[in-house]
This record gives structure tokens, C-alpha cells and sequence, in this order.
């Protein structure tokens, strides 16, 4: 037991090491984030024009899949950091966490929507933020919104019941040349990145993953689309962090069963300590007299021994 708890406290010594390093690179890229938006966009500005700007700052930067990782290459599946999408670029999900983390450093709140195809398989991500004037919807690939003929922008929940909204704007950057427009606005699959099963969350990634909405679909019906993500999904080093307090967790909790399981055995043995002879009774000495009891014969027998 005592090693047993040496290597479960050398262990914990470990992952608490491991935890400070990984919540330093998260604080150090918080900073240079901060300091980047500053660069990109006043906070005076109101929400709308800072989403526009920061998709702008992301326009002519690689738009190829980020392949950098956190920490370690066996952690690339939780994709590129946001520092390194706005060092190296990405795809529209990585673009889409980057703003997403940028615009929450002011207070904006957003979230990353994924669209799938015709076919029912996700292929595109886009941010819904809350602008100044309501839900936004900003495309950070293909630097692309939809503002509204009154004012206003229009959101998830407009272009999903109106397919015509996205298919007039890309119409129109393409007619009349008005920013944002190159060639990825000309471009753009209108027959395969539509907005009409747009979800919160890519329920496609894994089998598991499939069951679960399965399972919470049945249960919320299309409540589940809106599900919202929790923040920390968009950050891998947090989502390292609370994976290590989780394993540490883990471990105190084996370690106060155990102890447990300990005191009560040592609680049972006091309670009913062993008898002091364990010499079995042969059935001579054992004899009982009429009234149920050992005979005279029978104990004086037994305590000569």
C-alpha cells in the first residue's frame, strides 16, 4: 500500500508539473492574442465591424488545413491553437475558432456552426456572433456576411430558412465587385455549403460521437442543433488541462477508496479480534450435558490443555 501510494503521489507530482506548463503557453498565447487584436481591430468598434476586420486579417493567409499542434503530435486531433491559425492560416474551422476566441476577448460572444452538404456530411464551418444589431453570421473563409436591406445582418436561423439569402449575396459580389470579393467568393459552392442542417456541433466526427446525437436527438429533437459549445472546445490547451485534472481527480479518488477500503478492515479486525487458541474442539470435549451445556468433564478437560 505505502508503495502504491508513492508512485500515485509521484504520479500526481507529474501531471501538476505538466498542468503549469500547459497553463503557461495558454496565458503567453492569451497575451499575444491581446495584443494582436489590438493591432486588428479598436475595441471602440462596434461587434459587426471587429468580426469583419478579423475575418479580413485572415483573407490572404494560407487557407490549406493548420497542421501545427499543442504540446505534443499524439494531441494534433484537437487541431491547431489560435495563435497558430493567426501565424499560419488554416481552414474554415480553424479560421473559425480564431475569431471566435478573438471576439470573446472583447465580450462578443459567438460560435462555430458547421454546414453539411445535401448529402448529410459536414463540410464547412461559419461563426454566428451577436452583433450590435442582433445575430451575425460571418463566413471567416471566404470573408463573407449577409447584411440586411433595413440594417442589420441576418443569421443562422434567417439563411437556414431561406436558402435564396446566400445564393443573392454571392450573386452580388460576383456581379458588382464589392469588397469582400476575390476568388474565393467566386468560388463558393452554392450547391454544397448551404445553411439548411447547419449544427453547433459536428456530431460526424466519430461513431461515438453519431450514437451520442442520435441518443440526444431523440430526446431533444432539433433543440440538439442549437446545443451550445462549451467555450473551452475552441482552446487545446485548456481542453489539455481539464483532460490532466480529470486524471488527477482520478487518482484521488482510487486513492481515498483504497484508504477506505483500509480503515474498515482494520475497524472489522478490532471489532472481532481472533481468539487467542484456535485449537479445534475435538467431539469429546464437547460433550453437552442434558440441559444443553458443556459438562464439567468436558471444560476441565479443555483447560488442562
Amino acid at each position: 500500500m505505502k508503495r502504491l501510494k508513492a508512485i500515485g503521489l509521484g504520479i500526481l507530482v507529474l501531471l501538476t508539473g505538466l498542468q503549469a506548463h500547459v497553463l503557461a503557453s495558454y496565458w503567453r498565447d492569451q497575451q499575444n492574442l491581446r495584443m494582436l487584436l489590438d493591432r486588428i481591430a479598436s475595441p471602440s468598434l462596434p461587434p459587426s465591424a471587429q468580426a469583419r476586420m478579423i475575418a479580413s486579417f485572415l483573407e490572404m493567409k494560407n487557407n490549406d488545413t493548420n497542421r501545427s499542434f499543442f504540446l505534443h503530435p499524439s494531441l494534433h486531433f484537437l487541431s491547431a491553437t489560435p495563435w497558430q491559425v493567426a501565424m499560419g492560416g488554416g481552414n474554415c474551422a480553424d479560421r473559425s475558432r480564431f475569431m471566435i476566441v478573438l471576439l470573446g476577448m472583447r465580450g462578443i460572444r459567438a460560435s462555430k456552426w458547421a454546414l453539411y452538404a445535401p448529402s448529410g456530411r459536414p463540410v464547412h464551418a461559419v461563426v454566428e456572433l451577436e452583433s450590435e444589431h442582433g445575430k451575425m453570421v460571418v463566413d471567416p473563409l471566404f470573408d463573407l456576411w449577409f447584411p440586411r436591406p433595413g440594417g442589420g445582418y441576418y443569421g443562422i436561423e434567417d439563411l437556414k430558412r431561406d436558402p435564396d439569402i446566400l445564393r443573392q449575396r454571392v450573386a452580388y459580389l460576383r456581379a458588382t465587385g464589392e469588397e469582400p470579393i476575390g476568388w474565393v467568393v467566386l468560388g463558393y459552392p452554392l450547391d454544397k455549403y448551404v445553411y439548411h442542417n447547419a449544427r453547433t456541433i459536428n456530431w460526424d466526427k466519430s461513431a461515438l460521437m453519431r450514437l451520442t446525437y442520435k441518443s440526444l436527438y431523440a430526446v431533444l429533437g432539433e433543440r440538439v442543433n442549437q446545443m451550445e459549445r462549451p467555450f473551452f472546445v475552441e482552446q487545446p490547451a485548456l481542453m489539455v488541462a481539464f483532460g490532466i485534472a480529470v486524471v488527477q481527480a482520478s487518482i484521488l479518488l482510487l486513492w481515498l477508496v483504497l484508504g477506505w477500503r483500509k480503515a474498515r478492515q482494520r475497524r472489522a479486525t478490532a471489532t472481532h479480534p481472533v481468539a487467542a487458541s484456535s485449537e479445534p474442539y475435538s467431539e469429546a470435549e464437547m460433550s453437552l450435558t442434558p440441559q444443553g451445556r458443556l459438562s464439567n468433564e468436558s471444560v476441565t478437560s479443555r483447560s488442562m490443555k
